[in-house]
């Protein structure tokens, strides 16, 4: 008896194993950008002229959004102040972003290829029209976003999102990374800013698990891959993430690269008439 009953929970077992789908059994991939399909155009004004080496057209969908924050008691930015390939997101050949911003560490970023998306405040700053600068007039918020990715059959809170980037941190920039599922209000699920003391060192949290950690940033230490949980809610369609670098002034950059999204399709799993996973061959039946 004790051996029919083991052998018929084992047939169950190995039955419901052969009904869910790999999907459902690990993360699959729903979005991948490695930026390496857009067409590059010539430089602007940045010092080493080249072609097919800058965008401002990301990829199909994807957005940026870009605003200068008077500083107080400053006068209005002049247009046109500021280098042009930076005056927020941008997409660059790496190489070509090396070697007209002087290296000073973007060439450390050994993850990058061919193509990024990058923000460069620094660069940006490197212009001046009466003896003002860019920062000494307005900081620099700017947003990247992608075109909405399909999350329909995708379990809830199982999204991941992977991507490279390289940076080097200094007061008072701030890097965040937010989500909007559908038409809710985005929420942020990604934080760095620069820690009160030591400026160079990057103070990450990730709000969804609440895990905090320090990266020390230099010339020498700018490649920093990261994963971050998003928490899509049930019966989401749509996720938008945006990249943001906020309260900008001459402080450095961040760059990304190799994006990608994983999630748990919840699809063709086998259920009985309540909706619960099927634990015997009657139900499994009558669920097909």
């Amino acid at each position: 008896m004790k051996y029919r009953t083991a052998m018929s929970t084992l047939a169950v077992l190995i039955i419901c194993c052969l009904l869910i789908p790999i999907s459902v059994m690990g993360q699959k991939v729903i979005f991948e950008e490695n930026f390496n399909g857009l067409k590059l155009g010539p430089s602007q004004e940045e010092g080493v002229k080249k072609d097919n080496v800058w965008t401002k057209e990301g990829p199909k969908g994807w957005t940026i959004e870009t605003e200068f924050k008077p500083k107080k008691g400053a006068a209005k930015l002049p247009d046109g102040l500021g280098i042009t390939e930076w005056m927020g997101w941008s997409f660059a050949d790496h190489a070509w972003w090396t070697q007209t911003a002087g290296n000073q560490g973007r060439a450390n970023w050994k993850k990058a290829e061919k193509t990024v998306a990058i923000a460069d405040p620094d660069e940006w700053d490197d212009e001046k029209k009466d003896d003002k600068s860019p920062d000494d007039l307005v900081s620099i918020n700017s947003w990247l976003s992608t075109s909405p990715i399909d999350i329909s059959a995708i379990s809830p809170k199982s999204i991941k999102l992977s991507f490279d980037s390289s940076f080097r941190m200094e007061k008072p920039q701030q890097f965040e990374i937010s989500a909007k599922f559908d038409s809710s209000a985005p929420i942020q699920i990604f934080h760095i800013i620069p820690d009160e003391t030591k400026d160079s060192i990057a103070k990450v949290t990730y709000k969804i698990t609440g895990k905090k950690e320090d990266k020390a940033t230099s010339e020498a230490n700018v490649d920093f891959p990261f994963t971050v949980e998003i928490p899509n809610p049930g019966g989401a369609k749509k996720m938008i993430l945006t990249w943001a670098v906020l309260n900008a002034d001459n402080d450095w950059w961040w760059a990304i690269d190799n994006i990608k999204v994983t999630g748990v399709g919840g699809a063709n799993v086998a259920v009985d008439a309540k909706g619960k996973l099927a634990t015997s061959w009657s139900s499994i039946k009558s669920s097909r």
